[in-house]
């Protein structure tokens, strides 16, 4: 990708071509397995957890937990989320609607990669430093820094 912000439209389009309706089932139950089985421990009942890049909101609909935020550029977002998620339009280094200290649990799986550059991946992790509760856990992976 090169150094441009993506567009909305980037991303729709995106999301759209890269899972069939079939593999976005698979991954759906792939992901409630992940999530019953490994990521609940980490996450309690009375948590705030929030989902950065949700796309089709496999991990946030499938945690349980108090209050539930899917963050993602992608407005397509809100229609796979479950109704007790909260779907927020905005970008990762840049998450206003979101109060400082207010997130237990910060997640982010195959995210970071399609940011444009490193100066956008260190503005997203000051926003995850900001909206992290002291003691608050952070879980993803990238493959790109």
């Amino acid at each position: 990708m090169t150094k441009k912000k993506m567009t909305e439209l980037d991303v729709a389009g995106i999301y759209k071509a890269r899972f069939s309706p079939e593999e976005r089932v698979k991954k759906e139950e792939i992901w409630r397995v992940l999530c019953s089985d490994f990521f609940q421990r980490y996450v309690k009942l009375d948590d705030t957890v929030l989902d950065i890049g949700a796309g089709y909101c496999e991990f946030i609909n499938n945690i349980v937990c108090a209050r539930k935020i899917a963050l993602d550029i992608n407005k397509d977002t809100a229609l796979y989320a479950a109704p007790d998620v909260q779907v927020l339009h905005c970008l990762s280094d840049d998450m206003k609607p979101i109060s400082d200290s207010s997130i237990n649990v910060v997640f982010a799986s195959n995210f970071f990669e399609h940011l444009p550059d490193k100066e956008t991946f260190m503005r997203t992790i000051r926003e995850v430093h900001r909206v992290l509760r002291t003691g608050g856990a952070y879980f993803g992976a990238s493959t790109k820094y």
